[in-house]
């Protein structure tokens, strides 16, 4: 740009100013809409202020942690470190397909998850009803903490005492199948087992936290609904399917969305945590989900780029996941997340 450009360039940005500040004048809507948000966000500031943890706690743990994907598209050395490693492009996505222990790492994943959404994802549902339902207020507390407190027992407890009880010598579930005559089962190294073991845990184990929502959720219907229900002679049951359910369908939408979207992602309930402290070699070929072969292969391994592009594959399925169970929510129910 020579020197005498500048005026003109200065020129021109003064008129753009201007027709951009008359233009603004044009249609109030935007001003005032611009004003109603200066006066919320100074009325609302202390609020506000107790979003920044937050922001900082999201940018630092979800945010700054992606900037490790470039070692998806690295032949990732650790003494050169992620700014010195050689670039291979899209190498380790055609080893990542052409490898059959990742296409089992993904069955067994959507496999299990599947079938623990399948079975397990209205079992919460019920019990949040019959918890609500309950007109005994201390017995009504006792049965919430019974079915909160597996939820905070660690999965290498719930292993130990899994191994025990289905020991083959001395579980007592085999002592049972011995007692009335029946065969004994190592029910923990044979693999056919180990899908239906591991749902059956993991569902005892979040059963009772998994209704905390849907209480909330009942917790806000209007009583009114149902006096008007009881005084019109509408039954128990005619109120679950005209007033719970409908209130709550919302609710339990939006929860099936995430639960879908976390089968392949480290906040499934049946996460690296449980498959690690439960499998065992003799059941690898349905035990080695996405979390274990991940780390099956960047840690013990030290194929690194290999692993990080493994989680950005695991995270484009996650995502695919949710938008296509919110599109179904959306068309068949109307309810969505997004």
């Amino acid at each position: 740009m020579t020197r005498n450009s500048l005026p003109i360039s200065n020129a021109l940005g003064k008129r753009w100013l201007r027709s951009a500040q008359k233009d603004s004048a044009s249609f109030p809507g935007i001003s005032a809409t611009r004003q109603m948000l200066r006066k919320r966000i100074l009325r609302y500031r202390t609020l506000y202020l107790f979003l920044v943890p937050a922001i900082i706690v999201v940018l630092v743990f979800s945010y700054v942690p992606m900037i490790g994907l470039i070692m998806a598209f690295q032949e990732y050395d650790i003494v050169n470190g992620m700014f010195r490693s050689p670039f291979v492009g899209l190498a380790n996505f055609r080893a990542l397909l052409r490898d059959s222990g990742f296409y089992r790492a993904l069955r067994n994943t959507l496999a299990i998850n599947g079938l623990y959404i399948l079975i397990g994802f209205t079992l919460p549902v019920a019990l949040a009803i019959l918890i609500f339902g309950m007109r005994d207020s201390v017995f009504k507390r006792v049965t919430q903490t019974i079915t909160y407190l597996p939820h905070f027992v660690s999965w290498v407890a719930i292993a130990g005492i899994v191994y025990k009880l289905l020991d083959q010598h001395t579980g007592l579930v085999n002592v049972v199948l011995k007692a009335i005559g029946q065969q004994t089962v190592p029910f923990m190294r044979k693999p056919d087992y180990f899908w239906w073991i591991t749902i059956i845990v993991a569902i005892w184990k979040e059963l009772g936290w998994d209704t905390i929502i849907y209480l909330a959720a009942l917790s806000g219907i209007p009583p009114e609904q149902y006096e008007a229900a009881i005084v019109d002679g509408a039954s128990s049951f005619q109120q679950l399917i005209y007033i719970t359910l409908p209130s709550i369908a919302p609710t339990v939408a939006l929860m099936l969305i995430f639960a879908v979207g976390n089968m392949v992602s480290t906040n499934s309930p049946i996460s690296f945590d449980a498959i690690y402290n439960l499998r065992n070699a003799m059941v690898s070929t349905k035990s080695d989900t996405l979390d274990y072969y991940i780390y099956q292969q960047g840690i013990m391994k030290v194929r690194y780029g290999f692993a990080t592009a493994m989680g950005l594959f695991r995270g484009l399925v996650a995502l695919l996941l949710v938008m296509g169970t919110n599109a179904l929510s959306r068309r068949i129910r109307k309810f969505g997340a997004f």
